[in-house]
């Protein structure tokens, strides 16, 4: 007996939809802000509390919030966040990005587009 079927997935159709998603990319800079917070400096709270996500970029808003990011000669304070470096969001990647990738995974699966 021979079974045939026509699977009319389109990958690039999809692809198109995720990219062209303002609320997907919100969703996912909003997710990657919140697994990679423990990894920015934190004296008063204000670098990592002050931020402005939208589906285009994650923007900390303390006026020293790039001189921070560029702190490579720094000794950060670790008694509020132990992990906390400069390029915060490259030192988290390693061990954050996995957890992302579960994330949006989880998020496309969940039915919330109509592909």
């Amino acid at each position: 007996m021979e079974i045939k079927f026509k699977c009319d997935i389109n990958p690039n159709r999809i692809a198109a939809k995720i990219t062209e998603n303002k609320e997907f990319w919100t969703i996912a800079h909003t997710e990657w802000w919140r697994l990679y917070k423990d990894f920015v400096p934190c004296q008063s709270g204000r670098l990592w509390e002050d931020v402005t996500i939208t589906e285009k970029s994650i923007k900390h808003n303390a006026p020293y919030a790039h001189r921070m990011y560029e702190g490579d000669n720094f000794n950060f304070r670790k008694d509020e966040h132990r992990l906390a470096s400069a390029r915060w969001d490259e030192a988290a990647k390693p061990s954050q990005l996995p957890e992302l990738a579960r994330t949006l995974t989880n998020y496309i699966k969940s039915g919330r587009f109509k592909f």
